[in-house]
């Protein structure tokens, strides 16, 4: 074999082996392509069919349709989960709310690599969806979004600066909730509400809360409405305990004062239907009739039962400031103590009587003295005489609570003539610039002499029937030294 052949063999057998080897290298890459293409592949199914399971058809659609803001926007996807949202959130209706914005900037692989990925990821998990759904339920008419064309160099879609709202954000709202607009005529509109601060309570896009609030209704209102104070007292409203403030006021606006959701006394009657019926009563106390239950009440919380601004009878002397001076009187009817108010005999709503007391003439005050006096006295000859005619029911400077002095009072209806030892004579004395020896009081008709209240003897005496002396004995004894005047 000559040297020639010789060579042409080694050069043939290099070429040889140069050739398997760079088909084997070839071989190598498509095979760790494939397989690399093949765990893409099933990380891709993995995810969609993940994202088929864990997520709600209406849910993965809206995605689907939010994808183009989504790739950027990857942040808000958690948010379509969410039990409540906003319909132009969900509608691929960013632009209703919001101004576009962004740009496509070139940039190499490494560069952003984060940011990549995450759109990476974003795409990978949505777009096969999008595309089935597009397939499916676009209408033929619908451009098709297919993603941008293939470039040399790697362009990525950035956020720039910042999205704009498409109108002032006091106006914003109403593209859509205009049928709200009305209410900002209302004479009671809430601060937020009336400034176009929506946003302040709401959540634009999504909430796990009713209405999209940004909290829980019960803790939202306290953020701006502090009502520690009023949780503490000693009495708190039921609504205001379980902090359903909505219960009573409107968020937004009201025709009421206090944003509340209707006038006071019909809001009141939803939880106090008792005292509804008192509205027809033929006397009514101004407040209850004027729908100013605030003016007595407390709508949060009180130290006063039943809610009461003030403890009684200092709730009353608000607007009643002369009873206010009877009461400052020597003798006065036990209204401050606790077991008598002024509710006691006034009722604080209405009543069928005047000066909303709740029985008529005597019957009145036998509510408390029945036993004491009702007998006797309805036995007597003042049966028929009005317990008013000589006590006033608040405060007096003449105890007990008359309206005069003793003998004064029993003279407006007994002639003086007859019983006044100053207008006439041989009349027994009856003022109080006398002494009573029985009574060690001063002498007046009803020291000793009379019960005006009746007794059981005749002429309303105390002791004895008359004509017997017994009575007149009591002072006039016949010891001598004991006596009064002529001793027997």
């Amino acid at each position: 074999m000559s040297d020639p052949d010789i060579l042409e063999d080694g050069v043939g057998a290099t070429e040889g082996q140069v050739g398997v080897s760079g088909e084997s290298n070839r071989r190598g890459r498509v095979v760790f392509a494939a397989i690399l293409g093949l765990l893409l592949l099933l990380c891709g199914i993995t995810t969609v069919v993940e994202t088929w399971v864990s997520r709600s058809p209406d849910e993965i659609r809206t995605i689907t349709e939010n994808l183009e803001c989504l790739q950027c926007h990857s942040e808000l996807l958690p948010q379509f989960s969410m039990e409540y949202t906003h319909n132009p959130f969900v509608r691929e209706q960013c632009t209703t709310c919001h101004t576009p914005h962004g740009r496509l900037e070139k940039t190499t692989i490494i560069e952003g690599a984060a940011v990549t990925w995450e759109r990476m990821r974003t795409l990978v998990q949505w777009l096969p969806l999008k595309v089935v759904l597009d397939v499916f339920y676009s209408d033929g008419d619908a451009e098709v979004d297919e993603g941008g064309t293939v470039k040399d160099v790697v362009e990525e879609q950035v956020k720039g600066d910042d999205s704009e709202p498409t109108l002032p954000k006091d106006e914003l709202c109403w593209i859509c909730h205009g049928d709200m607009g009305a209410m900002l005529s209302y004479e009671y509109p809430h601060a937020p509400f009336e400034s176009g601060y929506c946003t302040n309570c709401h959540n634009p896009h999504a909430s796990e809360f009713t209405a999209i609030l940004k909290q829980d209704p019960r803790d939202l209102c306290l953020t701006c409405h502090p009502l520690g104070p009023e949780l503490a007292r000693e009495q708190v409203h039921p609504p205001v305990e379980g902090r359903f403030c909505t219960n009573c006021h409107d968020p937004h606006s009201s025709r009421f004062r206090g944003i509340l959701v209707d006038n006071q006394r019909d809001l009141c009657f939803t939880c106090h239907p008792s005292v509804a019926p008192l509205s027809l009563k033929a006397v009514q106390h101004q407040p209850f009739m004027y729908d100013n239950c605030t003016g007595c009440h407390e709508p949060h919380g009180s130290n006063y039962m039943p809610l009461l601004i003030e403890g009684q009878p200092a709730v009353c002397y608000n607007c009643h400031p002369g009873i206010e001076n009877d009461f400052d009187r020597p003798s006065t009817h036990p209204v401050s103590s606790a077991e008598l108010g002024c509710a006691g005999c006034h009722n604080p709503h209405a009543a069928d009587f005047p000066a909303l007391i709740s029985a008529q003439g005597n019957e009145m005050c036998y509510q408390c003295h029945a036993s004491a006096i009702r007998t006797s006295y309805e036995a007597s000859a003042h049966e028929n005489t009005l317990c008013v005619r000589c006590h006033t029911p608040h405060g007096s400077n003449y105890a007990p609570l008359l309206l005069e002095r003793n003998p004064e009072v029993c003279l407006n209806c007994h002639a003086a003539s007859t019983y006044d030892n100053l207008v006439g004579q041989n009349k027994h004395p009856v003022r109080p610039t006398y002494y009573d020896v029985n009574a060690g009081t001063p002498l007046t008709c009803t020291s000793s002499c009379h019960d005006p209240h009746g007794s059981g003897h005749t002429s309303m005496l105390r002791y004895y029937n008359a004509p017997l002396d017994g009575n007149c004995l009591i002072c006039h004894r016949a010891t001598p030294g004991f006596g009064v005047g002529v001793d027997y």
